[in-house]
């Protein structure tokens, strides 16, 4: 047992065994004016998947500039988990969305250790002050030089560390596979690209930003991964995909393909397990052939998900996005014959279309009833126009601008066959650029009777 360890045992065995008189100790405590840290929101993201050969990393993003830097810095970084999913087909089914994963968090506040060690330091400055009153100064004197190490100095007068802890409790059934605090405040932020500064131009939007930065999770094996971060009461999610398979994919109306290759290499990886779902349920699933190939059967949502397992365990996903063509409809076309007018002018319309059968083939449209209604740049309608479209021809109109009219854009919008259509043009008050002409005459003095010659210029 060291000295000082010696000295605080001593101190509180006379605490306990001299009359309560002889040390008229107080058992009240002053208040420590401690307050864990709150923190502030921040995000957590995944830019991409990652091989097994490749570093992990995730994107945090903190108020780095404002007053809210304040209230996350003391926390001293931001505590980082990482834990594996055992099942993750099971898991990623589960979810509605793969941008904002259900993970609820096991909130559980910061705990004892540091009302613990206040109470610990105050106690101790008591059991120093009995002793102090219990020895005389003579006595305590003499022990310190021959211990110099028991001399208490400043530690008496100086407050207790505390340590910010944190406040969520770890998730259950998920395997941690590491933990760590991340010095967030010390890092390098994200730097922007090489040679993106475009000159005449500005380059603010790759400007650096402090608390934007890049956390190294190490090399992990093939799986889903789910990294927590935590700052005071503020906690974020997301999804790590490592995988040496990655997945394109193609998708129709009625049917998705699904092509599963090696990341580095390029090869076709042959029983890869792969879901289609919506967030609703899974649609279709399969195994990839020989070729790495699979064609799965369904209705094609607006917007679905292809997640796959292959035999290694690596997790990949593939978002998709379908949208009913427009080709096979009629197209109306409509012009002015300028784009900017002023209060008070006159304006030219066309109108011009096209019936699409197909991608390639289109007729001329039926002769039918457009009704156009102009709107001002404050979305009041400023009058309308009954036109007839002919097949071959189109149509026109002619309409004046108020004299008050308001300065902004404005919309054409016209209707043919219960199907709405839009256009716009300006209006603003400009003036039309002013030039000069000159007589540039090819010599100064003429005689009578002799033409004149020059240019104009």
């Amino acid at each position: 047992m060291t000295g000082a360890r010696m000295l605080r045992f001593l101190s509180l065995l006379l605490v306990m065994v001299l009359p309560f008189s002889a040390v008229n100790a107080q058992d009240t405590v002053e208040p420590s004016g401690y307050t864990p840290v709150s923190g502030e929101s921040f995000f957590l993201l995944a830019d991409s998947s990652f091989a097994s050969d490749e570093q992990a990393m995730v994107r945090l993003e903190a108020p780095g500039r404002d007053y809210r830097r304040f209230r996350m810095e003391p926390y001293g970084g931001a505590d980082i988990r990482v834990y594996r999913i055992d099942k993750p087909l099971d898991f990623l089914k589960r979810q509605k969305n793969l941008h904002r994963v259900v993970s609820d968090g096991q909130f559980k506040g910061e705990g004892l250790s540091n009302t613990l060690a206040y109470l610990w330091d105050n106690w101790y400055r008591k059991s120093r002050r009995v002793m102090q009153r219990a020895f005389s100064y003579e006595s305590r004197k003499q022990v310190t030089e021959e211990v110099p190490e028991l001399k208490m100095g400043a530690a008496m007068a100086a407050p207790t560390p505390y340590d910010a802890q944190p406040q969520f409790a770890l998730i259950p059934g998920l395997p941690v596979v590491s933990q760590f605090r991340y010095p967030l405040w010390q890092a390098k932020p994200i730097q922007p690209p090489e040679g993106v500064n475009l000159a005449g131009s500005s380059s603010e939007f790759v400007s650096v930003a402090p608390g934007n930065v890049y956390i190294p999770l190490g090399n992990l094996k093939p799986g889903l991964y789910l990294v927590e971060a935590l700052i005071g009461k503020y906690r974020a999610t997301t999804m790590v995909f490592v995988s040496n398979t990655v997945a394109v994919s193609k998708i129709a109306g009625d049917e998705l393909l699904v092509w599963a290759a090696r990341k580095h290499q390029g090869s076709s990886v042959p029983k890869v397990n792969v879901l289609w779902t919506d967030g609703l349920g899974v649609m279709s699933s399969g195994a990839t052939d020989v070729d790495g190939l699979l064609r799965l059967k369904h209705v094609s949502p607006e917007r679905s998900f292809v997640i796959g397992e292959d035999e290694e365990g690596g997790v990949f996903v593939s978002e998709n996005f379908y949208y009913d063509s427009e080709i096979y409809d009629t197209k109306l076309y409509a012009f002015t014959d300028r784009p900017l007018y002023r209060p008070g002018d006159w304006v030219s319309l066309k109108i011009v279309g096209r019936e699409f059968k197909n991608a390639r083939d289109s007729v001329q449209p039926s002769a039918a009833d457009v009704n156009v209604t102009v709107l001002d740049a404050t979305g009041t309608a400023l009058q309308t126009l009954d036109l007839k479209l002919d097949s071959k021809a189109g149509t026109q109109g002619r309409f004046q601008l108020p004299d008050n009219a308001v300065a902004g854009g404005y919309e054409l919008r016209f209707s043919y066959k219960d199907q709405a259509y839009s256009s716009a043009f300006r209006v603003a008050e400009y003036i039309k650029p002013h030039f000069e002409i000159s007589l540039n005459l090819a010599k100064q003095d003429y005689r009578t009777g002799e033409p004149v010659k020059g240019s104009l210029v």
